[in-house]
């Protein structure tokens, strides 16, 4: 199969299932990172409340970015 008659087939999943595909896309490039995987580490592991961001905040982030 060709990476063309991939993303055909891609196109016409609903998008509970890109969503997946997405994901396991993302997971298979950071699964050998080792600089990434440690930096994802380090995030759950800080217990400092001061570094978290209330969900109101997390959304009004992710909005920013959305719009640049």
């Amino acid at each position: 199969m060709s990476v063309q008659e991939i993303k055909e087939k891609l196109a016409t999943l609903p998008r509970k299932g890109q969503d997946e595909v997405i994901a396991f896309l993302f997971h298979l490039r950071h699964a050998d990172d080792a600089e990434y995987q440690s930096n994802i580490t380090r995030r759950l592991q800080d217990r400092n409340p001061s570094h978290w961001l209330s969900p109101d905040a997390f959304e009004s982030e992710l909005d920013k970015k959305e719009s640049r």
